[in-house]
């Protein structure tokens, strides 16, 4: 396998099988495509992904107001997020590192925030590290924003097939906020504990689909340790997830509308791909401090998501 980054955004462009020489993920062929699109594509999301309501928190008896670039929200880190942001990038033979400073107050964040992302290939696995450290307490909630499509043609994620190894899923509010009300997906379209066609939950009528436009989704994953949290699969290629961070994110491109013009030449058009943000619950600083990603001041975050590709014989 190939894997290609650029320094925008930490951003992962490119995982190449090269022995069936298929892509396996939504790109662009030019970087300065990236910097003219605003759905996240492949890059890294932070300082905290996802939504905080009304962009507000309270830290320490401190009371923070981040940019508010959502409606009333915050998302993605801000404006100028780091998908937004040149990182320092170097390689060794199997390894791209991308390190950058989020000085503080940017987007309304306390704290010099120290980042690096640490792309490393192992065979048919893409890990991806994070590593932050802040001289003041912050928050820290990185994820990587790819848009998987196990498909030659890049046309929908449809008829791909996916189980998540969680049985509790969080709803969001019309504005596609989180909030703390948790529920079994048992008897709902949510179930992807035994794997089934993604199509059929997209497809449903079940309220939270509808006002999502999809899966916009948090997973709960509770146990400890890095551990198996999805798989995703066509008809002859397997994706498995793994991850050490307490939840995941499921996104379908519920709002990809053909504007964006993929490297096939084809634009890329609603749930046209899937994006597994392992991260810590959205917006729980505003509701369980406890399960919230806050660093406090020089303590050292450390996260692992693995990629494992593999081939379905026969």
């Amino acid at each position: 396998m190939k894997i290609s980054v650029i320094s925008y955004g930490a951003t992962l462009v490119s995982i190449l099988d090269k022995t069936i020489n298929r892509e396996m993920v939504l790109n662009f062929d030019k970087p300065e495509r990236y910097k003219s699109s605003d759905k996240y594509i492949g890059a890294t999301i932070g300082r905290v992904s996802n939504r905080i309501a009304s962009g507000r928190f309270i830290l320490e008896s401190n009371a923070y107001q981040l940019a508010v670039n959502n409606g009333p929200n915050h998302l993605h880190g801000g404006f100028q997020g780091f998908d937004k942001k040149e990182f320092d990038c170097f390689v060794t033979e199997n390894c791209i590192r991308c390190t950058r400073i989020s000085p503080h107050g940017e987007e309304g964040y306390p704290g010099n925030l120290m980042v690096e992302i640490i792309y490393t290939l192992q065979e048919n696995k893409v890990i991806i590290e994070t590593v932050c450290q802040s001289d003041r307490t912050t928050l820290a909630n990185l994820t990587n924003h790819t848009y998987f499509n196990l498909d030659d043609d890049k046309l929908s994620i449809l008829n791909h097939r996916l189980k998540i190894l969680s049985d509790q899923v969080y709803p969001v509010d019309e504005f596609g906020c989180t909030y703390n009300q948790p529920f079994s997906v048992k008897s709902t379209p949510f179930d992807f504990t035994s794997d089934k066609r993604i199509g059929e939950c997209l497809q449903s009528t079940h309220p939270q689909i509808l006002m999502a436009r999809g899966l916009d989704h948090h997973f709960d994953i509770k146990s400890a340790g890095i551990r198996l949290a999805a798989i995703l699969s066509n008809k002859d290629t397997r994706m498995l997830i793994y991850t050490d961070k307490p939840g995941m994110h499921v996104y379908s491109a519920n709002y990809l509308d053909g504007t964006d013009i993929g490297s096939e030449g084809l634009p890329y058009h609603h749930h046209s791909g899937i994006c597994f943000e392992t991260q810590y619950v959205p917006n729980s600083i505003n509701f369980n401090q406890t399960i919230a990603p806050i660093i406090q001041a020089g303590q050292i975050q450390k996260h692992q998501t693995v990629f494992e590709f593999q081939r379905i014989e026969g």
